[in-house]
């Protein structure tokens, strides 16, 4: 099967990581331009993903906006069976949704239907809940509102910071996302 990865953070790393391992195609990875970084902002830092790509040798697109007749072409040339997109950090026109001849997957990182959009993690642990998790789900042009796929439970510990729940979350997207797969 033909992937074509959508990711920027960090988050997403593990996903990306455990296609390349299972032994699926990624045919490549669109993942956010390099940002400037630092004091001086003069230094250009690619993002997590794009790392993993390079590393990988897969090969990497990244738009400003991922929209346009020139762009769409490219990922139609590509080929893909299917899309898988975790934290990318755009949302994504109906056009490149239907382009992967199975459509395109997200790995978000809450028990939908709460916790849509933007900063989900933060938001569990800010509204004091006690159980989290992962969303594997068709995408829909509307946010987070697309069919779901699978989802993996995990508690929240009373004293865990977003950050060490995100790490937490970011592996069990991956596996929800081989499981669904």
């Amino acid at each position: 099967m033909r992937v074509l990865f959508w990711g920027t953070s960090a988050f997403g790393g593990p996903s990306l990581r455990a296609l390349v391992g299972e032994g699926f195609d990624v045919c490549a990875v669109v993942t956010q331009p390099d940002r400037p970084r630092g004091r001086s902002r003069s230094t250009l830092t690619p993002s997590p993903i794009k790392e993993i790509a390079v590393a990988e040798g897969i090969p990497v697109l990244q738009p400003e906006k991922p929209r346009g007749k020139d762009f769409i072409g490219q990922l139609r040339d590509l080929e893909p069976d299917l899309s898988v997109v975790v934290a990318y950090g755009h949302i994504l026109v109906k056009d490149v949704i239907n382009l992967p001849s199975l459509g395109t997957i997200n790995v978000h990182a809450s028990l939908l239907p709460k916790l849509r959009g933007a900063a989900p993690i933060q938001a569990a642990i800010r509204e004091g809940f006690i159980e989290t998790g992962v969303t594997i789900m068709r995408m829909v042009r509307e946010l987070d509102a697309g069919p779901i796929i699978l989802q993996a439970r995990t508690p929240i510990a009373e004293d865990e910071t977003a950050g060490e729940l995100e790490l937490r979350l970011s592996e069990l997207g991956a596996l929800a996302l081989i499981e669904a797969l």
